[in-house]
């Protein structure tokens, strides 16, 4: 595919310069609790005692440990001061944490703000942590990519400016989420493809061949639960949704197949075009073929991918369930089920984007317009 020839290119020196910004701001974050509201500490030492195992009635073995705390303030009236505090944790850590000298937390001091009693550990904090991946990420696109690199920041970040849009019109109107989050897509399809793959033909083939590939793989999935009315779908596992759940069902599966499509169509149209710029002679459906055997050997892994990212998010539950003496067949529908669904929406997509990009890219290489 042609891509954006940059009139700029990213210098050494600009690299090094976002290294030094990196590194400033991750200081800066490590020293930044005076601009906090909530109170926060630094673990300054660290007492174990009273380590006691544990096992249910599933056999599952486990242990608690207490934990004595010397806490430094560092922001607020208290700034300075050095506190007690007590902290109980589990060796699998499920639903709580063990801390470690040197880490900084926030607290909620209480009435009593002295008093180890009634000081309360809310958590990390983390904001080092975020900056430091957020920097680092950066860093390899800018060094490795370049250009392109600063173009795939650029779309992320209008990306999830765009979506968090759409979030609060979500929440605040009675909008149709459906629509809403197709309209989404489709800004989602013509903004990547434009800020990544450039201005030209093989762009726009792209961008619609993403659209109706997604579009399709929707309206047969919205089919088939249709004529089966929905049946071994567990939607109640949807939690805390307050709105009607099928259309965020499908929202979420046309936003989350939407990447994998768009990859796909635009490595078959920048293909296709290559190819017939190399041989112009090849007819219309010799350059459908090659989009099929170049879809074959990109839709396998995509499929897969997909599949796994969806396994990666539901495993910590899977196991929790199967741990606690549920068979694999409910742990499946209760937890699985619906993923599961979507992976196959996502794969039927996925395959349609193939014979509908090759239908397009071939007949437009093929007319007098592109030439």
């Amino acid at each position: 595919m042609t891509r954006i020839k940059p009139k700029v290119q990213i210098k050494w020196l600009t690299i090094l310069i976002i290294l030094i910004v990196g590194v400033v701001a991750i200081l800066f974050t490590h020293y930044d609790a005076p601009l906090y509201q909530q109170t926060v500490a630094q673990v300054e030492q660290v007492h174990n005692y009273g380590k006691t195992n544990t096992t249910d009635e599933f056999q599952n073995r486990d242990y608690q440990e207490n934990q004595k705390l010397t806490l430094k303030i560092l922001n607020g009236k208290d700034a300075g001061k050095t506190v007690k505090a007590q902290n109980q944790f589990s060796g699998s850590t499920a639903t709580d944490q063990e801390y470690h000298p040197g880490q900084q937390i926030f607290v909620h001091l209480g009435s009593q703000k002295l008093k180890a009693s009634s000081i309360m550990i809310t958590g990390f904090k983390r904001d080092t942590t975020v900056i430091f991946l957020i920097w680092l990420t950066i860093t390899f696109l800018l060094i490795i990519l370049k250009f392109r690199g600063s173009m795939a920041l650029l779309s992320l970040v209008v990306n999830a400016l765009l979506f968090m849009v759409a979030i609060e019109l979500d929440v605040h109107t009675n909008f149709n989420p459906f629509i809403l989050f197709a309209i989404l897509s489709i800004i989602f399809t013509m903004v990547t493809a434009l800020l990544i793959f450039g201005k030209s033909k093989e762009t726009v083939v792209a961008i619609v061949a993403t659209i109706l590939g997604t579009f399709s793989a929707i309206l047969i999935a919205y089919l088939v639960l249709s004529v089966t009315h929905q049946r071994g779908m567990k939607f109640e596992m949807m939690d805390y949704v307050t709105q009607q759940r099928l259309p965020l069902f499908f929202a979420g599966s046309m936003i989350g197949s939407l990447g994998a499509i768009m990859d796909l169509s635009a490595d078959i149209t920048s293909s296709l075009f290559a190819v017939n710029r190399e041989e112009p002679t090849l007819t219309f459906w010799q350059l459908f073929e090659d989009a099929r055997k170049i879809g074959r050997s990109i839709m396998g892994p995509l499929i897969n991918v997909l599949f796994l990212i969806f396994v990666a998010g539901t495993f910590p539950m899977m196991v929790l369930f199967l741990k606690n003496g549920n068979s694999w067949g409910y742990s499946y529908s209760m937890i699985m089920s619906l993923g599961i669904v979507q992976s196959l929406i996502s794969g039927i997509g996925i395959a349609l984007t193939v014979p509908i990009t090759g239908l397009i890219a071939g007949a437009i290489c093929k007319t007098k317009v592109i030439k």
